[in-house]
């Protein structure tokens, strides 16, 4: 199924719209009195309904983008560590009417869903973790059938900016009531 999708999508002119960079910038830093940050991804099993290849800016790149935008580190000692748990885009096909009705109207084709799953650790410098914090956030959005690869695009780039919109809150909220003896 993924392989007729990918056929049809090489088929396709080449897409009009032009993705905005993920940017996190115009927020205020979170200021941790530690020596440094550090983000690392836990690797997960590919799954055949992955689509994070076909996102200009995947959740985990963008947790990363998050993390570099958002937390600073101005202590002497100590790491934040940032583990990126879970971050997947999955697509899966939606049951559409096959007879002569379905000919003649368009329905939701495909239902995107995203996961990001993210640990923020407070580690002192003998390596004993002081404090976590843990947000998870999910989207789902369905798909058209029919959709042009630019409003492919750009629905994909609406979705992950949503799901790290909620990442962000969760995150900033498990931050001020978790680690909040780091924050300056």
């Amino acid at each position: 199924m993924l392989a007729v999708g990918a056929i049809v999508a090489a088929c396709q002119p080449p897409s009009s719209y032009e993705s905005e960079p993920l940017s996190f910038a115009a927020l205020p830093p979170l200021v941790f009195d530690l020596g440094g940050i550090e983000v690392v991804e836990r690797g997960s099993t590919p799954h055949p309904s992955d689509v994070d290849h076909l996102i200009a800016t995947p959740p985990a790149v963008a947790a990363r983008i998050w993390a570099e935008d958002r937390l600073r580190a101005s202590g002497h000692s100590g790491l934040l560590r940032v583990t990126i748990e879970e971050a997947s885009a999955r697509i899966t096909p939606l049951a559409t009417n096959e007879n002569l009705e379905g000919v003649f109207t368009e329905e939701q084709a495909e239902r995107i869903d995203l996961r990001l799953r993210v640990t923020i650790d407070a580690i002192d410098e003998s390596g004993q973790v002081n404090g976590s914090a843990t947000a998870d956030a999910r989207r789902s959005r369905t798909l058209l059938e029919g959709i042009t690869l630019a409003e492919r695009e750009r629905l994909y780039d609406e979705v992950v900016a949503a799901l790290l919109h909620d990442y962000n809150a969760s995150q900033e909220k498990a931050i001020r009531q978790y680690l909040r003896l780091y924050l300056r």
